[in-house]
């Protein structure tokens, strides 16, 4: 989670930078967060993960071997990845060399030339990933879950798209999708490590591209940072979150099986949930951390695994997007067991609708989701990465201790409230991979 001390400011061209020092490292961390993502992709499912690939192809500076020994020859690490949403081009490497990384990422992110050759390639290379995701069900099942939930909005796209999608991009696809998203408004540079924000405005000042590079954004000022009112001294900038996010329309819920030629089974359930801004996000984040998260003593690891050893992985988990959100439940097991695995976690899911948590309950489920935000925020690159899209998505990072905060004005009322307006069998989807002999 961000913090009180990060700084963020907004140059003329637009481009929003958030920083934060962190003393005692020898690390910084930075990228670019792109307000674009395989929601975006319109008629070219899997456009931004292919462009996300590409970016590390060739640019105007760099063959693709020099891009890929820019940061690894000093240690260093450069990669990427895509979301729904939003697209992150991130590096790390030594403070020493913040200007070094600095000039690779806006390299790959404002010159890159997606060569037709290296494009052919690469294609090449994503179809073995969207088989290799096939061959996963647990991933296969989540993205074969949104599309059908999504059904009708662009959160349905597949990130990776398919293979018949994906050999019909462009590079005048890649180009056209650069120009209209990879705009200074529409992403932020975030860094975090022991460096001054002097050196960073001084390495932007360097390497971001000029108006000749960058259709309608305008060159940095050398030696100055500007904010809208005029050339000033470094300050920290707030800005304000958008409005509130437009309304999901739910589609009807569906349940269906499928024969795959995997040997176990699997099931996912789960409805439309609120959107990222929404006031009651807080609840629903902890009320998902103690009944299925990342933790050992969840109820339903308690309920299904430990209890009757019907499973080795069962969980639940909570998406936010801008518009809508996603609560599901995951279980993967026996074919045997899957019926009576759903079934345990419908009555777990009852349990949340019509037991109240007793305050003991309620109080450790609170340590425990507060400890595990304190420990995620000892990871710098992650850090790093949620200032950025926090920045992007709402204008703001929220301290850890305002999340805490959050998280500890939670009632038991207000989770039962949670678990009668959102966790109701009857609004569930579910699809079931099972085994094509069973």
């Amino acid at each position: 989670m961000g913090s009180e001390q990060y700084q963020l400011i907004t140059l003329p061209n637009g481009l929003r930078i958030v920083h934060q020092r962190v003393k005692g490292t020898q690390l910084v961390h930075a990228g670019f967060s792109i307000q674009a993502g395989s929601k975006n992709d319109g008629a070219h499912p899997g456009l931004a993960h292919c462009l996300e690939h590409m970016l590390f192809k060739g640019t105007t500076r760099r063959k693709t071997i020099h891009v890929l020994n820019h940061l690894e020859v000093v240690g260093g690490e450069l990669n990427a990845y895509t979301t729904k949403e939003i697209t992150t081009i991130y590096g790390t490497t030594q403070s020493k060399h913040l200007t070094r990384l600095t000039d690779i990422l806006c390299d790959v992110v404002f010159r890159s030339t997606f060569p037709e050759g290296e494009l052919e390639k690469e294609k090449k290379v994503i179809i073995d990933e969207i088989n290799m995701y096939l061959d996963t069900p647990e991933e296969n099942i989540f993205d074969e879950f949104q599309e059908r939930i999504f059904a009708g909005h662009p959160l349905a796209h597949n990130i990776l798209g398919t293979e018949e999608s994906v050999n019909e991009i462009s590079q005048l696809a890649l180009k056209n999708f650069v120009s209209t998203h990879y705009q200074f408004h529409n992403m932020v540079f975030s860094v975090v490590g022991n460096v001054s924000i002097e050196r960073v405005l001084s390495a932007l000042n360097r390497f971001l591209p000029d108006a000749g590079e960058l259709s309608s954004s305008p060159t940095v000022p050398q030696g100055q940072i500007h904010t809208s009112n005029g050339a000033q001294s470094v300050q920290t900038v707030l800005h304000k979150a958008e409005g509130a996010a437009t309304t999901f329309t739910s589609p009807s819920p569906f349940i269906e099986t499928k024969k795959t030629d995997f040997n176990q089974a699997y099931a996912i359930i789960g409805s439309l949930a609120y959107e990222m801004d929404h006031e009651k996000r807080w609840t629903l984040l902890l009320m998902n951390n103690f009944f299925g998260g990342p933790v050992l003593n969840s109820r339903l690891n308690l309920a299904i695994r430990e209890k009757y050893g019907y499973t080795y992985n069962v969980e639940s988990g909570y998406s936010a997007f801008a518009e809508t959100g996603l609560f599901h439940c995951f279980v993967g097991s026996e074919p045997k067991y899957i019926q009576k695995s759903v079934d345990l976690i419908f009555k777990e899911i009852k349990k949340l609708r019509t037991q109240s948590l007793g305050s003991l309950q309620l109080s450790r489920a609170k340590n425990q989701y507060a400890g595990q935000l304190i420990l995620s925020n000892e990871n710098r690159s992650g850090l790093m990465m949620h200032l950025g899209q926090s920045v992007l998505r709402k204008g703001k990072a929220n301290s850890i201790e305002h999340a805490i905060d959050c998280i500890n004005q939670v009632t038991v009322q207000n989770i039962m409230d949670v678990a009668n307006e959102l966790l109701n069998e009857n609004q569930f989807s579910q699809l079931r991979y099972v085994p094509e002999n069973e």
